[in-house]
């Protein structure tokens, strides 16, 4: 399927993320800008992004519906710029469709499904390659050739890389298959192929991914090889060096340095940057074209991969890439047969569409508004953070939609009622809100016990302890009598002091001592008032610090309760507990409750936990209880957000105030887009049954 060599090359572009725009799209343009190319169609599921690299890049067209696009009949090559899942899944559809393919790495998420993508390149006469991105390609050709039939004897390959603490991107296993395999790749390609004996070092462990990676290799000739590749380093490098006998050649960021005997005897300045990505992208193209098989096919890289695993698992042994069986031969099925999915504001949602949706179509609203006829294609809608409820005229666009999916906790503005009116299955990331909330609830129980807000309120005060001072008349007079107390009993009038302490109280109303003394956790009891996701998470968490946890719940079942180590109780019992959390939603029969009735049978030293709804605490009765002083309670949530300014909350010693952040941080909404998705699919999957959805009742008690 060679293209004529004055025709340009009809490219789709799948995935205008930041590094397609800042290494790919480049290259593509110059080709444009050089004949070889037509920038006909970029497609990313964010519509914004797309219609952003049209107008930066030049392309014709801009869409979300990259599955429509690949299936165009004026598409030569399809480039997909995006995780391990997706390009093996686009990338077998772009295949079945007659269409050359070029993928970033890692070019699918293991060796088998590479050389899937291979042999259905072979059956359909197509090429297909992978951006394995030998940056230092030009030099590494010219140590090559120097080598000629000789070939070196030893090679040491390193790729080091500052990526401490953070996880492997592009849907890989660990960090070698995101990055460390273009010097992996290198090092096969140098070699002349695979070695055929392998020991490898890991630093993982079974609970996480490894990190640093160290390899010695031997080939079937005697050459030996060391790969080092560690992402935990304080900098990057990236180097190789071969040796032979008296003659060693170095491959750095500047070019290529010949040593013999000890002498430099040739430097050639080769530099890097972008040599590898320009050289991939013109031997894609000639390719197409007939000039020749390209070096990085998927055929000829697929091999890498297969090492790479190898070395992920810390293998020892003989290296034999024939006893990894490949999957009987048969055309996979079409993507279009799993239905598709629509998605709205996408951004944080693609690492989970890849992992969990990648047989899917993926589509945008505005492609549903756009079709002519209703899309009875759509099984699913999953709502990314900031998305509102699906338009009356798009839901009767969706005639075959089983599942909604909201990656939040709160449906109320996705207008719940009405899909669930229609038979559609309901998910949201519960447990991602749950596990975060539970988290900051932990903390705050732990620090209000111990009086640690006091002591940090003390000490930026320039004092000390954590007993703060009580405040107006009533604490001056209660100080100026515990500094005189030692007078008093030294002249002997000790037994006149309960006397006069009531003397004074009758006129001026004494505080209570703000609050108790520091205690811990354990042993403690804890009382939670509802009953749902977050307060099982937070009751796990609190049963394993050994409190002893009791629920007051009007709808729960009693056995979920005890099943998470705490005791159901009365609404009265719950508030005679140390600490009080607030974990229901808020609805008319909950607004309110805790008024002045409520919060006066907490006891002295009780500490008060709202991390739920601000409004299910009547404001004046809180602020009436709290000005006694004797209680401490930590407020993320208020009736009125953000809290006015010169609320009176603002100035009471006994408070903790957080401006509503238990659930947002950035990792809870990783977690919550993971899990909605991964809930979406179940469902599609037939697992509903086993799948933790939202049901009408739920609904009810739901804020």
């Amino acid at each position: 399927m060679a293209l004529s060599r004055q025709k340009p090359v009809r490219a789709l572009v799948i995935g205008a993320g930041p590094a397609g725009v800042a290494m790919h799209l480049p290259e593509l343009a110059r080709l444009r800008d050089a004949g070889a190319v037509t920038l006909t169609v970029v497609a990313d599921l964010q519509t914004g992004r797309a219609a952003a690299a049209r107008c930066q890049f030049g392309f014709e067209e801009s869409c979300a519906d990259a599955r429509s696009a690949l299936e165009r009949d004026d598409i030569d090559a399809v480039y997909i710029l995006a995780s391990a899942q997706l390009h093996h899944a686009y990338g077998l559809a772009a295949l079945q469709s007659g269409k050359h393919l070029f993928v970033e790495k890692p070019v699918a998420p293991s060796y088998v499904d590479a050389s899937e993508l291979a042999r259905v390149a072979r059956a359909q006469g197509l090429i297909a390659v992978g951006a394995h991105n030998r940056r230092f390609y030009r030099s590494l050709v010219e140590a090559r050739r120097r080598a000629g039939s000789v070939r070196w004897r030893y090679a040491e390959a390193v790729f080091h890389k500052p990526e401490f603490g953070k996880p492997a991107p592009f849907g890989a296993r660990t960090w070698l298959g995101a990055n460390g395999i273009h010097a992996l790749d290198a090092l096969v390609f140098m070699m002349g192929g695979l070695p055929e004996r392998l020991t490898a070092l890991t630093s993982g462990t079974a609970g996480e991914p490894a990190s640093q990676f160290s390899a010695l290799m031997s080939w079937p000739d005697g050459a030996q090889g060391l790969f080092l590749c560690n992402n935990d380093s304080g900098a990057r490098r990236e180097e190789y060096v071969f040796h032979m006998p008296g003659e060693t050649c170095a491959v750095t960021d500047g070019g290529l340095t010949v040593t013999k005997d000890d002498k430099t005897v040739e430097r050639l300045v080769l530099p890097c940057v972008g040599d590898g990505i320009a050289a991939e992208h013109a031997a894609f193209i000639a390719a197409i074209r007939g000039d020749g098989p390209s070096t990085h096919a998927i055929d000829a890289i697929a091999p890498s991969l297969f090492l790479a695993e190898l070395i992920e698992s810390g293998f020892s042994g003989a290296v034999s890439l024939a006893a990894q069986a490949p999957r009987e031969f048969s055309f996979p099925r079409r993507m279009d047969e799993g239905g598709a999915v629509l998605v709205t504001h996408a951004s944080g949602l693609q690492a989970a569409l890849a992992r969990y949706l990648c047989d899917y179509r993926l589509v945008s609203a505005e492609d549903v508004e756009s079709a002519p006829l209703p899309r009875r294609d759509i099984v699913a809608a999953i709502l990314g953070r900031g998305s509102s409820a699906l338009p009356p005229g798009l839901l009767l666009k969706l005639p075959a939609l089983r599942v909604v999916g909201v990656a939040a906790l709160s449906l109320a503005r996705h207008e719940p009622e009405t899909l669930l009116e229609r038979g559609i299955t309901l998910v949201n990331a519960s447990s991602a809100y749950a596990d975060s909330v539970a988290e900051f609830a932990l903390g705050l129980a732990v620090l209000a016990r111990r009086r640690a807000f006091s002591s940090h309120e003390l000490m930026r005060k320039r004092g000390w302890g954590s007993r703060l001072p009580a405040p107006g008349l009533g604490g001056q007079l209660q100080r100026a009598a515990r500094y005189a107390r030692p007078a008093i009993a030294r002249c002997g009038f000790e037994a006149l002091w309960p006397k006069l302490k009531h003397a004074v109280g009758s006129f001026v109303k004494l505080p209570h001592a703000a609050a108790g003394d520091a205690r811990e956790l354990r042993g403690a009891r804890v009382g939670l008032i509802g009953w749902g996701s977050n307060a099982r998470a937070f009751a796990e968490r609190l049963v394993m610090a050994r409190a002893h946890v009791v629920v007051y719940s009007e709808h729960a079942v009693p056995d979920d309760i005890t099943r998470a180590g705490a005791t159901p109780v009365s609404l009265a019992e719950a508030l005679a507990a140390d600490v009080v959390s607030l974990h229901r939603g808020l609805n008319t029969q909950t607004r309110h409750f805790m008024g002045t009735a409520e919060l006066g049978r907490l006891r002295p030293g009780t500490v008060l936990i709202n991390i739920a709804r601000g409004a299910l605490i009547e404001p004046r009765a809180l602020l009436a209880r709290l000005k006694r002083g004797d209680i401490f309670a930590c407020l993320d949530t208020f009736e009125l957000e953000p809290l006015p300014r010169s609320h009176p909350l603002r100035r009471l010693p006994n408070v903790f105030l957080t401006s509503h952040i238990a659930g947002g941080s950035a990792d809870m909404h990783a977690a919550a887009a993971d899990e909605v998705v991964r809930k979406v699919a179940s469902v599609l999957a037939g697992a509903e049954h086993d799948t933790e959805v939202v049901s009408a009742q739920r609904l009810r008690t739901m804020t």
